[in-house]
C-alpha cells in the first residue's frame, strides 16, 4: 500500500512539473535567433502608441485583413524596403520604430528590425507579439477588414482554421463531387520565379481552376461561387488563413483547405 500512494505521489508530482513547465514556456522562440534585435511588449507599444511610428512588414492580403490602426504597410520582401522605410521614418530620428508581423512564430519583423538595424537606423524595436494578440487587447486600436474597432468575435481562432484544413487524401474525394470547384491561388509570376521548388509544382486533381488571391478575393466580395464547394490550396498552406476572413465575412460556409497547401500533394505523391 505504501509503494502504491508513493507510486501516486510521483506520478502526480511529474503531472504537476509537466503542466507547470508548459504554463512557463516561453512563446517568444524566435528572440534567441535574433538577439541584436530589442523585442517591444505589448504593453509597452501602447504606452509608446502615440509617438511611435508602427510599420506593418506583413503582405498586403494580411495587412488588408487585419493591422495596427495607425501603422505603415511596407513588405518586408519589397526590394526597397529600407528606402521606403526612411521615407516614413528618418535613420536618426528618436521616435521609437515598432516593426511586427503575425507573432510568436513569425521571423519577418525581426529580419525586418535587424535589416534597419544594421541600415543605421536608431531605435528600432521588434513587437513580436504580433497583430492577432494586439486585436484581442486594444480592438479599438485596431482595423479588422477596413472597420474599427475591430470586432473580436470575428476574429477568427487557431482551432477554427485548423478545423477547415483536409489532408491530401479528404481533399480529392471531396474533389469528386460534381459541385465542388477547386481552386489554386498561386500566383503564376511567383511559381516561375520558383519553379525549382515543391510548392511549384502541378497538383494532380482534375479541373482545377488557378484564381490568384486578389482576383479570388474580389470574387467573393461579388458573391461568386455561393452553390458550390469551394477546395481551394495554396503554396505551403499559409495565405490560406486571411483569405478564411474574406470567406467568413461574406456568408461561405461550404469550403475547405488543403493542409500545408501543394507540400501536402508533394508528399502524397500527387504533384509534378
Amino acid at each position: 500500500m505504501k509503494v502504491s500512494t508513493l507510486g501516486k505521489m510521483v506520478f502526480l508530482s511529474v503531472v504537476f512539473l509537466s503542466i507547470a513547465a508548459t504554463c512557463l514556456a516561453d512563446p517568444f522562440v524566435l528572440r534567441p535567433k535574433f538577439p541584436k534585435v530589442k523585442p517591444l511588449t505589448q504593453g509597452d507599444l501602447a504606452a509608446k502608441y502615440d509617438q511611435a511610428i508602427i510599420v506593418d512588414v506583413r503582405s498586403k492580403m494580411e495587412y488588408d485583413v487585419i493591422h495596427i490602426t495607425k501603422a505603415k504597410h511596407i513588405p518586408m520582401g519589397k526590394a526597397d524596403f529600407l528606402a521606403l522605410l526612411e521615407k516614413t521614418r528618418a535613420k536618426t530620428e528618436s521616435a521609437p520604430l515598432a516593426l511586427y508581423c503575425n507573432g510568436y512564430t513569425c521571423a519577418k519583423s525581426y529580419e525586418a528590425a535587424e535589416a534597419a538595424q544594421d541600415a543605421g537606423f536608431i531605435n528600432v524595436f521588434c513587437y513580436d507579439a504580433g497583430v492577432m494578440e494586439w486585436a484581442k487587447s486594444y480592438p479599438e486600436k485596431t482595423v479588422l477588414l477596413g472597420k474599427s474597432p475591430a470586432s473580436k468575435d470575428k476574429l477568427i481562432s487557431e482551432e477554427k482554421l485548423a478545423r477547415a484544413k483536409l489532408s491530401f487524401a479528404d481533399f480529392k474525394v471531396k474533389a469528386q463531387n460534381t459541385s465542388a470547384i477547386v481552386i489554386d491561388t498561386r500566383d503564376p509570376l511567383q511559381r516561375a520565379k520558383e519553379s525549382g521548388l515543391d510548392q511549384s509544382k502541378n497538383v494532380d486533381l482534375p479541373n482545377v481552376r488557378n484564381i490568384p488571391m486578389d482576383r479570388l478575393v474580389t470574387l467573393l466580395e461579388k458573391g461568386e461561387f455561393k452553390d458550390n464547394q469551394l477546395l481551394i490550396f495554396d503554396a505551403v498552406g499559409k495565405q490560406v488563413q486571411w483569405l478564411q476572413y474574406y470567406l467568413e465575412e461574406n456568408g461561405y460556409k461550404n469550403y475547405a483547405f488543403l493542409a500545408k497547401g501543394v507540400l501536402s500533394a508533394v508528399e502524397a505523391g500527387a504533384a509534378k
